[in-house]
């Protein structure tokens, strides 16, 4: 989207502060930092299950891996299809309930709905390490899971 009609005034003021007094990169580093505070609360579901590791993992090159994490009270399936360079994610919440799904890596993040069985899907995400984070209301309280990085 497009400034205001001030768009080439507001470009060349941008241009000149970020010239006369740039951002110090400690400064950076620290508001990219902070964002991991956002789910600190968040309980932790570990992998506990990966098809790609286990003694029967000798399948096509075109099957589906199979990821689980579980968390205290929660499971999370996951299925990672190859696309091409990009991955599709179909998951499954147990118990099964309506929740807000992000699929996160290291340059971004897509949200989902998982429906009111569970279910969600996220195409297109980028090969590498990814980390679901998932907000859910259980009895009325927000409760919020966050899945232990993996790479796919």
């Amino acid at each position: 989207m497009a400034e205001p009609m001030f768009d080439p005034l507001a470009a060349e003021l941008r241009n000149v502060i970020e010239q006369a007094d740039p951002i110090p990169d400690s400064v950076l580093a620290a508001a990219k930092a902070s964002f991991v505070w956002r789910t600190v609360d968040a309980e932790l579901a570990e992998l506990v299950t990966d098809s790609l590791l286990t003694a029967s993992s000798i399948r096509s090159g075109s099957a589906a891996r199979l990821l689980t994490f579980e968390g205290p009270g929660v499971e999370v399936e996951v299925e990672v299809a190859d696309i091409g360079a990009t991955r599709r994610l179909t998951g499954q919440l147990v118990p099964v309930a309506a929740a807000t799904v992000v699929v996160r890596w290291s340059g971004g993040s897509v949200e989902a709905q998982a429906d009111e069985l569970g279910r969600f899907s996220v195409a297109e995400v980028p090969a590498g390490a990814v980390s679901l984070a998932i907000t859910s209301t259980v009895d009325g309280a927000a409760r919020s899971i966050v899945t232990s990085w993996v790479s796919i």
